[in-house]
């Protein structure tokens, strides 16, 4: 009888340990995630980057980055506390690069409708952020 059930008892351990393990690692992954849409139509494939400020003389220091779904939503892992901008770029020709007369860019917190036009920060602490939607693309002037 005691050789049946060490094995089945060492499996439940196993079993039970795993499973803590596992909810430690995902708890220790901070994540990112929410929606880019252009005028209520999801964006497919943009690319969604925390970044340092929105606006920078010397470019975008990029933080961490994800590439949407086909329903427009992303996921950014392994987040680092801080705080941060979330920003969208629709990569019309798919180079990785923000091509100003052909791409369009979007910041979490922008509402033209609304007149406001500066971007929100996020606060990364330990916890998760959700529902970090970005609603509006639109094209910079080519001068």
């Amino acid at each position: 009888m005691l050789k049946t059930t060490t094995p089945i008892l060492l499996l439940l351990l196993i079993g039970v340990t795993a499973c803590d393990l596992g909810e430690k690692v995902d708890e220790a992954i901070i994540t990112v995630s929410g929606n880019v849409s252009d005028g209520a139509q999801p964006v497919s494939g943009a690319l969604v980057m925390l970044v340092d400020s929105p606006d920078s003389p010397d470019g975008l220091s990029l933080a961490n980055g994800s590439i949407t779904s086909s329903t427009g939503n992303y996921t950014i892992l392994n987040v680092d506390p801080g705080t941060y901008y979330v920003m969208a770029v629709d990569d019309a020709n798919d180079n990785l690069k923000f091509d100003i007369a052909t791409d369009k860019i979007g910041f979490f917190g922008i509402d033209p409708a609304g007149s406001d036009l500066t971007p929100d920060g996020i606060v990364v602490t330990d916890d998760d952020l959700e529902n970090i939607d970005i609603e509006y693309l639109y094209s910079l002037p080519v001068f």
